[in-house]
Protein backbone atom coordinates (compact mmCIF):
# COMPACT_ATOMS: atom_id res chain seq x y z
CA UNK A 1 0.00 0.00 0.00
CA UNK A 2 2.62 2.57 0.54
CA UNK A 3 3.85 2.06 -2.86
CA UNK A 4 1.49 3.80 -4.45
CA UNK A 5 1.39 7.32 -2.50
CA UNK A 6 4.18 9.57 -3.49
CA UNK A 7 6.90 10.99 -1.29
CA UNK A 8 6.21 14.58 0.48
CA UNK A 9 8.35 17.17 -0.60
CA UNK A 10 7.77 20.74 1.25
CA UNK A 11 7.16 23.73 -1.44
CA UNK A 12 10.21 25.66 -2.18
CA UNK A 13 10.03 28.93 -0.81
CA UNK A 14 10.24 32.11 -2.96
CA UNK A 15 12.98 34.42 -2.94
CA UNK A 16 11.96 37.78 -1.57
CA UNK A 17 11.56 40.18 -4.38
CA UNK A 18 14.98 43.09 -4.43
CA UNK A 19 14.30 46.52 -2.93
CA UNK A 20 16.94 47.69 -4.98
CA UNK A 21 15.43 45.98 -8.08
CA UNK A 22 12.06 47.66 -7.17
CA UNK A 23 13.45 50.97 -6.84
CA UNK A 24 15.59 50.96 -10.57
CA UNK A 25 12.55 50.29 -11.76
CA UNK A 26 10.56 52.91 -10.60
CA UNK A 27 13.09 55.22 -11.25
CA UNK A 28 13.42 54.04 -14.61
CA UNK A 29 9.40 54.40 -15.13
CA UNK A 30 9.72 58.10 -13.59
CA UNK A 31 12.58 58.83 -15.87
CA UNK A 32 10.64 57.73 -19.16
CA UNK A 33 7.78 59.74 -18.00
CA UNK A 34 9.91 62.70 -16.88
CA UNK A 35 11.90 62.94 -20.22
CA UNK A 36 8.01 62.68 -22.38
CA UNK A 37 6.93 65.28 -20.67
CA UNK A 38 10.06 67.42 -21.01
CA UNK A 39 9.69 67.01 -24.91
CA UNK A 40 6.05 67.62 -24.97
CA UNK A 41 4.57 71.08 -25.27
CA UNK A 42 3.86 71.02 -21.73
CA UNK A 43 7.39 72.18 -20.77
CA UNK A 44 7.38 75.25 -22.70
CA UNK A 45 6.46 78.89 -22.33
CA UNK A 46 3.48 78.76 -24.35
CA UNK A 47 1.68 82.40 -23.76
CA UNK A 48 3.63 85.25 -21.62
CA UNK A 49 1.60 88.24 -20.45
CA UNK A 50 3.02 91.72 -19.50
CA UNK A 51 0.08 94.30 -17.64
CA UNK A 52 0.87 97.42 -16.02
CA UNK A 53 3.60 99.07 -17.55
CA UNK A 54 3.00 101.83 -19.56
CA UNK A 55 6.47 103.51 -20.03
CA UNK A 56 8.20 100.85 -20.77
CA UNK A 57 7.30 98.19 -23.71
CA UNK A 58 6.45 94.91 -23.88
CA UNK A 59 9.48 93.75 -26.18
CA UNK A 60 11.47 95.75 -23.54
CA UNK A 61 10.55 94.03 -20.77
CA UNK A 62 10.69 90.55 -22.71
CA UNK A 63 14.35 91.20 -23.28
CA UNK A 64 15.18 92.28 -19.93
CA UNK A 65 13.80 89.60 -18.09
CA UNK A 66 15.23 86.72 -20.68
CA UNK A 67 11.72 84.95 -20.95
CA UNK A 68 10.54 84.21 -24.67
CA UNK A 69 7.80 81.69 -26.00
CA UNK A 70 8.89 79.01 -26.70
CA UNK A 71 11.75 78.79 -23.98
CA UNK A 72 11.61 76.35 -21.09
CA UNK A 73 8.79 76.75 -18.45
CA UNK A 74 10.68 75.04 -15.64
CA UNK A 75 14.47 76.34 -16.40
CA UNK A 76 13.53 80.05 -16.67
CA UNK A 77 14.79 81.86 -12.97
CA UNK A 78 12.03 84.20 -12.08
CA UNK A 79 14.23 85.88 -9.05
CA UNK A 80 16.77 86.72 -11.48
CA UNK A 81 14.28 88.14 -13.91
CA UNK A 82 12.32 89.92 -11.24
CA UNK A 83 16.16 91.75 -9.71
CA UNK A 84 16.53 92.39 -13.66
CA UNK A 85 13.65 94.25 -14.13
CA UNK A 86 13.48 95.99 -10.64
CA UNK A 87 16.95 97.61 -11.56
CA UNK A 88 15.39 99.32 -14.47
CA UNK A 89 14.77 103.15 -13.31
CA UNK A 90 10.93 103.43 -14.36
CA UNK A 91 10.13 100.26 -12.47
CA UNK A 92 9.39 99.94 -8.98
CA UNK A 93 8.66 96.33 -8.09
CA UNK A 94 7.90 93.11 -10.54
CA UNK A 95 5.38 90.07 -9.81
CA UNK A 96 5.87 87.40 -12.07
CA UNK A 97 3.92 84.25 -12.04
CA UNK A 98 3.74 80.42 -13.45
CA UNK A 99 0.66 79.65 -14.50
CA UNK A 100 0.06 75.92 -15.34
CA UNK A 101 0.28 74.89 -18.42
CA UNK A 102 2.98 76.84 -19.78
CA UNK A 103 1.85 80.47 -19.41
CA UNK A 104 4.00 83.44 -17.84
CA UNK A 105 2.59 86.40 -16.29
CA UNK A 106 4.73 89.46 -15.43
CA UNK A 107 3.15 92.07 -13.42
CA UNK A 108 4.71 95.76 -13.44
CA UNK A 109 4.32 98.24 -11.21
CA UNK A 110 5.89 101.41 -12.71
CA UNK A 111 7.22 104.66 -11.06
CA UNK A 112 4.34 107.23 -11.00
CA UNK A 113 4.43 109.82 -13.60
CA UNK A 114 3.02 112.88 -12.35
CA UNK A 115 4.36 115.54 -15.55
CA UNK A 116 5.39 115.82 -19.13
CA UNK A 117 8.05 117.74 -20.24
CA UNK A 118 7.92 118.72 -23.65
CA UNK A 119 10.17 120.60 -25.96
CA UNK A 120 9.03 121.25 -29.94
CA UNK A 121 10.49 117.62 -30.97
CA UNK A 122 8.89 115.62 -28.15
CA UNK A 123 7.14 114.58 -25.12
CA UNK A 124 9.00 112.60 -22.38
CA UNK A 125 7.93 111.66 -18.76
CA UNK A 126 8.50 113.15 -15.78
CA UNK A 127 8.58 110.89 -12.67
CA UNK A 128 7.25 111.63 -8.98
CA UNK A 129 11.26 110.66 -7.70
CA UNK A 130 12.46 113.90 -10.09
CA UNK A 131 13.38 111.67 -12.72
CA UNK A 132 12.82 112.98 -16.18
CA UNK A 133 12.79 110.42 -19.37
CA UNK A 134 14.57 112.24 -22.19
CA UNK A 135 15.02 109.09 -23.73
CA UNK A 136 11.89 108.02 -23.80
CA UNK A 137 9.48 109.79 -26.02
CA UNK A 138 5.88 109.36 -25.14
CA UNK A 139 3.27 108.79 -27.77
CA UNK A 140 0.31 107.96 -25.64
CA UNK A 141 -2.35 110.49 -24.01
CA UNK A 142 -1.05 113.09 -22.07
CA UNK A 143 -2.81 112.83 -19.01
CA UNK A 144 -0.65 114.87 -16.50
CA UNK A 145 0.21 118.56 -16.24
CA UNK A 146 2.20 119.28 -19.85
CA UNK A 147 5.88 121.54 -18.90
CA UNK A 148 6.01 123.51 -21.76
CA UNK A 149 8.97 126.01 -22.63
CA UNK A 150 11.14 124.68 -19.30
CA UNK A 151 14.92 123.65 -20.35
CA UNK A 152 16.33 121.04 -19.07
CA UNK A 153 18.35 122.96 -16.49
CA UNK A 154 15.18 124.41 -15.58
CA UNK A 155 13.22 121.82 -14.04
CA UNK A 156 14.42 121.34 -10.96
CA UNK A 157 13.96 118.37 -8.56
CA UNK A 158 12.47 120.87 -5.80
CA UNK A 159 10.08 121.18 -8.32
CA UNK A 160 9.11 118.24 -8.79
CA UNK A 161 8.89 116.91 -5.42
CA UNK A 162 6.29 120.12 -4.92
CA UNK A 163 4.66 118.76 -7.95
CA UNK A 164 4.20 115.22 -6.31
CA UNK A 165 2.67 117.01 -3.36
CA UNK A 166 -0.63 118.36 -5.25
CA UNK A 167 -3.42 116.22 -4.69
CA UNK A 168 -4.19 114.17 -7.97
CA UNK A 169 -7.77 116.12 -8.21
CA UNK A 170 -5.66 119.30 -8.50
CA UNK A 171 -3.00 118.01 -10.74
CA UNK A 172 -5.92 116.53 -13.25
CA UNK A 173 -6.85 119.93 -13.84
CA UNK A 174 -4.19 121.57 -14.57
CA UNK A 175 -3.10 121.13 -18.74
CA UNK A 176 0.01 122.86 -18.69
CA UNK A 177 2.69 124.65 -17.20
CA UNK A 178 5.17 127.58 -18.20
CA UNK A 179 7.48 129.80 -16.62
CA UNK A 180 6.77 133.26 -16.43
CA UNK A 181 9.34 135.45 -14.80
CA UNK A 182 9.90 139.04 -14.76
CA UNK A 183 11.89 141.19 -13.16
CA UNK A 184 9.25 141.40 -9.55
CA UNK A 185 8.94 137.81 -9.60
CA UNK A 186 11.55 136.17 -10.93
CA UNK A 187 10.45 132.76 -10.55
CA UNK A 188 6.96 133.09 -11.58
CA UNK A 189 4.66 130.60 -13.72
CA UNK A 190 1.50 130.71 -15.14
CA UNK A 191 -0.45 127.36 -14.83
CA UNK A 192 -3.17 126.47 -17.26
CA UNK A 193 -6.08 124.29 -16.81
CA UNK A 194 -8.84 122.08 -18.18
CA UNK A 195 -11.45 124.89 -17.02
CA UNK A 196 -9.78 127.68 -19.25
CA UNK A 197 -8.33 129.91 -15.99
CA UNK A 198 -4.56 131.06 -15.93
CA UNK A 199 -3.02 130.89 -12.44
CA UNK A 200 -0.05 132.90 -11.85
CA UNK A 201 1.87 131.94 -8.90
CA UNK A 202 5.73 131.72 -7.95
CA UNK A 203 7.64 128.75 -7.96
CA UNK A 204 8.39 128.18 -4.42
CA UNK A 205 5.25 128.43 -3.08
CA UNK A 206 3.32 126.12 -6.52
CA UNK A 207 2.37 123.22 -3.70
CA UNK A 208 1.23 125.56 -1.14
CA UNK A 209 -0.55 128.14 -2.96
CA UNK A 210 -1.88 125.99 -5.69
CA UNK A 211 -4.20 124.31 -3.48
CA UNK A 212 -6.71 127.27 -3.29
CA UNK A 213 -7.62 126.46 -7.09
CA UNK A 214 -11.21 124.41 -6.33
CA UNK A 215 -12.22 127.07 -4.68
CA UNK A 216 -12.40 128.57 -8.27
CA UNK A 217 -12.67 125.29 -10.86
CA UNK A 218 -15.84 126.32 -11.22
CA UNK A 219 -16.20 129.61 -12.37
CA UNK A 220 -16.16 131.20 -15.85
CA UNK A 221 -12.97 131.46 -17.35
CA UNK A 222 -10.67 133.76 -16.29
CA UNK A 223 -7.09 134.59 -14.26
CA UNK A 224 -6.73 133.70 -10.74
CA UNK A 225 -3.52 135.78 -9.02
CA UNK A 226 -1.79 133.80 -6.52
CA UNK A 227 1.43 135.60 -6.90
CA UNK A 228 0.15 138.24 -4.10
CA UNK A 229 -2.91 138.45 -2.34
CA UNK A 230 -5.50 136.17 -4.02
CA UNK A 231 -7.47 137.68 -6.68
CA UNK A 232 -9.42 136.19 -9.66
CA UNK A 233 -9.99 138.72 -12.61
CA UNK A 234 -12.75 136.72 -14.88
CA UNK A 235 -12.21 136.58 -18.85
CA UNK A 236 -8.90 136.90 -19.67
CA UNK A 237 -9.05 133.19 -20.46
CA UNK A 238 -6.80 130.37 -21.07
CA UNK A 239 -4.43 131.03 -23.66
CA UNK A 240 -1.18 128.93 -24.09
CA UNK A 241 0.24 131.09 -27.36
Amino acid sequence: MDRGVPPYRPPRSRKPVSVAALLFLLLFFAGVVLLLFLKSPLSEIQEIEVIGNQIVSDQEILKTAQVAKGGSYYGWNQERANERLERMREIRSVTSERIFPGRIRLTIDEENRIAFWSDEEKIVPVLSKGEVLFDRPWDGAVDRPLLRGWSKNELTDSFVRQLAKVPKKIVSDISEIRLDPDHTYPTGMKVYTRQGHVIRLRMEDFARRITVYPIFRNRSPGTLNLLGSTKFTPGTGNKTD
